[in-house]
């Protein structure tokens, strides 16, 4: 982290801007406060990743609140074909060429995910497992642009925070994803107050030990992995102030 704060500490005069990629379920609490003192005077552009995981109402207010206080936002999908025209589109608007853009945000929001969409080739490695960038990475087209991948960023109290370990970014221990299957469940489906949910609905798609009895830690697993892919459908895990 330490080496990254430098990186965008002495680039930031040089760039056109910064793309800082949040999770649209949660944007405020996915943004990392520092860097708005790392990146100084340099504007910052807030991409609202996986917006199709996130309520649609959820994203309109987060847009507005963001608009509000001159903030320029958009909502996407950086793994869909349409993400690339839309942020090329605010960023041409915004700013005149030549290019030179930094990717910046908490590790596994997808920021490989959208810089190898923006530069049309799967250049930069990417997975579900948070911290695959290891080092700056520039990457330079035609047409003056050129683009910046750095390693995500965790503070070490953030880093403790349940709702990034459901929202995947960060890993959880063995031990845990229990307890943190009872905070995703109760996230998801509030009205349902029966403690144990979960493991029903892990009974009813087989995943059981000898014995007929539900294995509640691949259940957790289970859980975790469909949070994060969408399956329980578009949930949003925080609102704008006043939003909801």
């Amino acid at each position: 982290m330490i080496a990254t704060q430098k990186t965008i500490r002495e680039l930031s005069p040089y760039l056109t801007a910064f793309i800082e990629v949040v999770d649209a379920r949660a944007p405020e609490l996915t943004r990392h406060a520092p860097m708005a003192q790392w990146v100084g005077r340099t504007p910052r552009i807030l991409v609202m990743n996986k917006a199709e995981l996130a309520s649609g109402q959820a994203n309109s207010l987060w847009l507005d609140w963001y608009r509000a206080r001159s903030i320029t936002a958009v909502a996407l999908t950086a793994s869909s074909q349409k993400a690339d025209k839309v942020l090329r589109n605010v960023l041409t608007g915004a700013f005149a060429g030549p290019f030179r853009l930094a990717v910046v945000g908490l590790p596994n929001l997808g920021k490989s995910t959208l810089l190898n969409r923006m530069v049309g080739k799967n250049r930069v490695a990417t997975g579900a497992k948070p911290g695959i960038t290891r080092g700056p990475q520039w990457i330079r087209l035609e047409g003056g642009w050129e683009w910046l991948d750095l390693p995500g960023v965790v503070t070490p109290g953030k880093s403790k925070d349940w709702r990034l370990k459901v929202l995947g970014v960060v890993p959880p221990s063995p031990d845990e994803l229990e307890d943190l299957a009872d905070q995703a469940w109760h996230w998801l489906f509030p009205e349902i107050n029966e403690s144990g949910a979960w493991e029903e609905w892990g009974k009813k798609r087989g995943y059981l030990t000898t014995g007929g009895r539900v294995d509640r830690h691949r259940t957790a697993q289970a859980v975790m992995i469909a949070v994060r892919d969408g399956t329980f459908g578009p949930k949003s895990l925080e609102w704008p102030p006043h939003g909801a």
